[in-house]
């Protein structure tokens, strides 16, 4: 059986690119891949597009596409659409052409637009059963998406699927001295590691960690990332004076291996329409507790008290407070640090996912 994968760019920072750049090495059975999309520069960057330009490798793409059907021998053809508005048709249409060439057709949602649904719910479900309707499995990220799509009538296999950690980049991790280390550490560091967006709480964890400086000095906030709301936090931050803010800018590699070995906590109080953010599981996987909302696939497995602290409030007070409880009691930081890096090990590693995926297309294979 050989498996045809459609994605994002590999150089797209974060996402479903980066899924895949995860898994490319850890697959057992012949896999090949098929980029749509923007691609990346050498600098690893999407580049911009006119909308001339968008078509032609929008058509480009197709084309390619029914190429590698005809002269690949692949008996499946995986595809990784958004519930969105721009991602639903285009990637729709890989799924018609490759059923048109009786191809297996399994179907990951990664994103999933509220709005998009809503409209799908109202007046689109034709089109999703037309597009989507003879697919033989779909993944989602969370249980709140599967039922959604039980409710839409799809009767096929549903999994459940989580994004993933690289394997490699933890390789010579030591959590018990990471945690000493960070004990030792003469600042106290809150990490929002995320794009720079006011619907994932950016605003609220600025905040939070503003409300406990006076208190614990020691306390530092870390905003790693770019994003549309970069330029008004920069200016939020100065207007009111607040001083114990570092703003990092995009990280990737090694270097945002070490913000999240040399961090104590990630704080991402999203309300963003999430999937299951990688940011989350790649912090757990370094031992950081996380304090986030119960948005997507995050409520499917986080315990509160466990893995953190989360919450439905958006209150900055609820986040402090939160940060102030691991803070002050030690041993409960450790104990959440270490849970969160052997649950990480055990549900969030590319090689376990790699092979789950697997077990899915022979299912799909061999029903």
């Amino acid at each position: 059986m050989k498996v045809l994968i459609l994605h994002a760019d590999f150089g797209e920072p974060g996402g479903v690119g980066s899924y895949y750049r995860k898994l490319r090495n850890k697959f057992t059975m012949p896999v090949d891949h098929h980029i749509v999309g923007r691609r990346g520069n050498r600098g690893g960057l999407l580049t911009e597009e006119g909308m001339i330009s968008q078509a032609r490798r929008v058509i480009r793409d197709y084309a390619q596409f029914v190429l590698k059907l005809k002269k690949g021998q692949f008996e499946m053809v995986h595809v990784n659409p958004s519930l969105d508005y721009k991602s639903f048709l285009r990637d729709g249409i890989f799924v018609l052409l490759a059923r048109m060439h009786r191809k297996k057709t399994v179907v990951f949602f990664r994103g999933w637009q509220k709005s998009f649904e809503y409209s799908l719910s109202r007046a689109g479900l034709w089109l999703f059963r037309f597009l989507y309707g003879g697919t033989n499995a779909f993944i989602v990220l969370s249980e709140e998406n599967r039922k959604r799509l039980e409710a839409w009538g799809c009767a096929q296999p549903i999994y459940r699927e989580v994004t993933v950690v690289d394997d490699d980049v933890l390789r010579g991790f030591d959590i018990h001295k990471t945690i000493s280390e960070r004990q030792k550490s003469g600042k106290w560091r809150v990490l929002f590691l995320s794009r720079v967006r006011k619907d994932k709480g950016i605003y609220e964890t600025i905040e939070a960690a503003w409300l406990l400086h006076s208190k614990y000095p020691k306390i530092e906030l870390i905003i790693a990332g770019n994003g549309p709301e970069l330029q008004s936090v920069q200016s939020f931050v100065q207007d009111r004076g607040i001083s114990n803010v570092v703003f990092a800018g995009y990280v990737k590699g090694e270097e945002k291996n070490r913000l999240l070995k040399s961090a104590h906590v990630l704080c991402l109080p999203t309300y963003h329409d999430e999937g299951l953010p990688n940011t989350i599981l790649e912090s757990m996987a370094f031992g950081l507790p996380i304090i986030t909302r119960p948005m997507g696939g995050i409520a499917d497995f986080f315990e509160n008290g466990g893995h953190g602290f989360i919450s439905s409030s958006k209150d900055p007070l609820v986040f402090a407070d939160f940060i102030q409880k691991l803070f002050v009691d030690k041993g409960l930081y450790r104990k959440i640090s270490l849970n969160n890096y052997r649950y990480a090990q055990s549900h969030f590693l590319a090689c376990q996912a790699a092979l789950r995926l697997e077990k899915i297309y022979k299912s799909v294979m061999n029903p």
